[in-house]
């Protein structure tokens, strides 16, 4: 109970000085304040408690990610949004820029942001030491492989060697391309680092493995766990702190094999694809862990490719240096790539832009505690049976 009773002007002035005094430190803190105030002049309204737990200092504002934070100007709805998947993406597509340190929340959900941009948060010594990792991670032609609708060009059947068409199908391959399109994706790469899931394709079961780019040396995968951790501790330390919790907790229950990690321990990512040079249509990306959040950077001297949302027409410029958190469940894409002058490239003489994209890959937790008891498991794996290694061990299979 308050120890006296105070009269509106008095309160007025004793919650002036107490907003003047608040302590911008952790919940804990944050929580002492309010009740020492509500013992002494009375309750906090609702609306009070809610501006006491939100308010930070300006450096806690930069760090968080909501320095500004900004509204989408409208939504067309997923329905509409869906309907441009593999669709190319420009300036037409958007209203609202996002290109400083800030969030962009939703008119329907504020709750989970659209995305924050965190300005200048890697060191130069680090990108400088990472480029030709990245570089070397983005091996695969996106012509010809297994990304139709990011690629912009849809899905067919492939054939094999002998001409005949099999079951597997992938976008078409540079020869087969329209002239826009083999304009566009001629420098396109795109590859991984870190581990897969289990997955059938072809009516082949592969098991929880090393991902495409398996001959990374041990230094280039101890620097690239450095990049991870780096992204990682952004994204502990932002507006979205509940979705790093949630995927460092799957992390937890995940072997430490399947894991991207450093000396000091692992990071909340299995898993980086790494684009080179590639402008992508827009799409939605899938088979990361629904709860987490997409923790994307790039490297490279270039303008243009900002990465666009159309259902609610905002797009977001980040560079070399940034770190990006976006909800990739959301349909986006990139605008054109352009040369650092902001001219359009020649074909052929595109400029490099290297994209990672980090992320926990669904199902890992499934796997295995090391790499050969994995593929006894697979190699065990009855026709038919489910790749859960629940399912094997109520079987009576390690």
């Amino acid at each position: 109970m308050p120890q006296r009773s105070l009269t509106k002007e008095q309160r007025a002035e004793a919650l002036q000085r107490w907003w003047a005094a608040f302590p911008y430190g952790d919940m804990g803190q944050r929580l002492g304040a309010m009740h020492k105030f509500e013992e002494q002049h009375g309750p906090l309204t609702e609306d009070e408690k809610r501006a006491a737990l939100y308010r930070f200092s300006p450096a806690q504002k930069e760090q968080l990610g909501n320095s500004k934070v900004f509204e989408a100007p409208t939504d067309i709805g997923e329905k509409e949004a869906l309907k441009l998947c593999g669709q190319l993406l420009d300036d037409r597509h958007y209203d609202l820029l996002l290109n400083e340190t800030g969030m962009v929340e939703t008119p329907t959900n504020y709750e989970v942001p659209l995305g924050i941009l965190l300005k200048n948060r890697i060191p130069q010594d680090l990108l400088d030491a990472v480029r030709p990792i990245v570089r070397k991670a983005a091996r695969r032609k996106v012509a010809g492989g297994n990304r139709g609708v990011a690629a912009g060009t849809g899905m067919v059947q492939r054939k094999k060697r002998g001409g005949q068409m099999s079951n597997m199908r992938g976008a078409p391959h540079l020869e087969d391309l329209s002239d826009e399109d083999f304009t566009r994706l001629r420098s396109a790469k795109d590859g991984t680092l870190g581990f897969n899931a289990r997955s059938v394709r072809g009516g082949q079961v592969y098991p929880c493995r090393v991902t495409h780019y398996s001959g990374a040396l041990p230094r280039e995968m101890a620097l690239m766990g450095v990049l991870a951790k780096t992204v990682a501790e952004a994204f502990k330390n932002s507006w979205v702190q509940d979705r790093w919790e949630a995927q460092f907790e799957k992390a937890s229950q995940t072997s430490p094999v399947w894991l991207i990690r450093t000396s000091e321990g692992h990071t909340p990512f299995t898993t980086v694809t790494c684009n080179k040079s590639w402008r992508t249509a827009a799409h939605i990306d899938k088979g990361d862990l629904k709860e987490g959040f997409g923790v994307i950077c790039c490297l490279g001297d270039f303008e243009g490719c900002d990465l666009v949302f159309p259902r609610y027409r905002t797009a977001v410029r980040y560079q070399e240096g940034d770190v990006l958190l976006a909800n990739v469940h959301e349909v986006h894409g990139n605008t054109p790539l352009l040369n650092p002058d902001g001219s359009v490239p020649k074909v052929g003489r595109e400029p490099e832009r290297l994209v990672c994209v980090f992320y926990y890959q669904e199902r890992m937790d499934e796997c295995e505690s090391t790499m050969e008891k994995e593929h006894k498991f697979i190699n065990r794996r009855e026709r038919g049976q489910a790749m859960r290694k629940g399912k094997a061990k109520a079987a009576g299979k390690e």
